[in-house]
């Protein structure tokens, strides 16, 4: 199988593989209101209930890169893959909202190896120049997920109830983790992926561990932190909002719900052209200009009165966010070796969750406390937050190279951890 072939069907499976994520993960924000009514949950309840799968899913995303870089991507993806659909599939079955909570928890779990694992893969089957554009190319599904899961999960809970819903994505997962086993192509070699040989020494284990040593690392966590507490707000509340206060139908719900997204999907597509082509070297020239334009329209979205202006404030707020979501995974996609991609793309990954745990609680409780407007006003705090912490990092290839090389004074990191 030539170069191309692989780095094709490796990110059209990865690709795929996300969206079944983002699926299965979302039909819980549409199913949100009805849960509620079934449960007699108030929005703090219910914010517990999204926020108890970010919990362990931020809490084994370090973890499940260690998984990944010791005992291998593909492996790594397959059991999370089949562990999700299971745990999707016992959502629809619980009778009480303590076994709601417990379900969510190992969803969350399991879906947390997934991510470092799929950075590790992407980096082991492509050549160094075109890692960061392929895993811009998986991670566009991202965005695209959380379009498309309303418009499958709405009318399925329309047609079947909410229950229903979730058996019905449950077996996503399953078909994907079997296309995964029987088409994932092989790893490429040094030389195919265009890197310079690596001697390591001691296991990977080791390597990874040093990976979390480096403290730059951590302030990409902390900015996509931040990021996320918009992402996951957004995508937690909007649709009860929708539903609750504009009292729209579930299935126009779906639909005005995906608009954002796909906006965001555009975005995505976009920051990463503009990043490989124009800001490499200084990429807080694309992120602090283009989310503090975001944070304009969020503030805009707290004083929306109308439905139109709600997705227009939206998907706008979107846009402009999302065009900074694969810089700030620009400098570790790029220069970390795929011996530690698995636990180094984990790192960053983990701040993302932990906002989005955080922000599920919060907003649900400004909503019982004040209005939705106030919650909203709670993602201009995590997109300024974001911004912040991007002034914070270092700016080019090389400042991160330094910071890398000072994390270790006492090993050749750059022989270890840089390919």
């Amino acid at each position: 199988m030539t170069v191309q072939r692989v780095l094709k069907t490796t990110v059209t499976l990865l690709f795929f593989g996300w969206l079944v994520d983002y699926i299965d993960r979302l039909v819980i924000s549409l199913a949100l209101p009805s849960i509620g009514k079934t449960f007699h949950l108030n929005p703090v309840e219910l914010g517990f209930i999204m926020s108890a799968f970010f919990l362990t899913y931020a809490l084994f995303q370090i973890p499940g890169g260690l998984i990944g870089d010791h005992f291998g991507a593909k492996k790594a993806m397959m059991w999370a893959l089949t562990a999700w659909s299971v745990f999707t599939g016992l959502t629809g079955i619980v009778s009480n909202y303590i076994g709601l909570l417990i379900v969510r928890t190992l969803f969350g779990a399991s879906e947390g190896i997934f991510p470092g694992a799929s950075m590790k893969a992407i980096g082991e089957r492509t050549p160094k120049a075109s890692r960061l554009s392929s895993n811009g190319m998986m991670l566009a599904s991202n965005p695209l997920g959380s379009a498309l899961a309303p418009l499958v999960a709405a009318p399925a809970i329309a047609l079947v109830g909410w229950r229903g819903a979730f058996y019905w994505v449950a077996g996503l997962g399953i078909v994907m983790a079997v296309l995964i086993f029987f088409l994932l192509p092989n790893p490429l070699n040094s030389t195919l992926r265009q890197e310079s040989p690596v001697h390591l020494e001691g296991g990977v284990g080791t390597k990874s561990l040093s990976v979390l040593k480096v403290a730059s690392m951590w302030k990409f966590a902390l900015m996509f932190f931040g990021f996320d507490i918009v992402a996951w707000g957004m995508i937690s509340w909007g649709p009860s909002y929708l539903i609750d206060v504009r009292h729209v139908h579930i299935v126009s719900t779906g639909f005005l719900t995906s608009l954002p997204w796909f906006a965001a999907t555009i975005s995505t597509v976009l920051g990463g052209v503009l990043f490989d082509r124009y800001f490499s070297a200084h990429h807080r020239w694309l992120i602090v200009p283009a989310e503090i334009i975001a944070a304009v329209f969020l503030i805009l979205l707290t004083t929306s009165t109308t439905i139109s202006q709600y997705v227009v404030y939206s998907a706008l707020g979107l846009f402009f966010m999302f065009l900074a979501f694969l810089p700030i995974f620009g400098l570790p996609l790029r220069l970390l070796s795929p011996k530690v991609m698995a636990s180094g793309g984990a790192m960053v990954n983990f701040g993302g969750q932990t906002g989005g745990f955080i922000a599920p609680v919060v907003m649900g409780w400004l909503i019982s406390t004040f209005s939705y407007a106030a919650a909203f006003g709670f993602l201009v705090f995590g997109v300024l937050l974001s911004a912040a912490a991007a002034l914070w990092i270092p700016e080019s290839p090389e400042d991160f190279e330094k910071a890398i090389r000072q994390a270790d004074k006492d090993a050749p990191v750059s022989t270890e951890i840089v390919g």
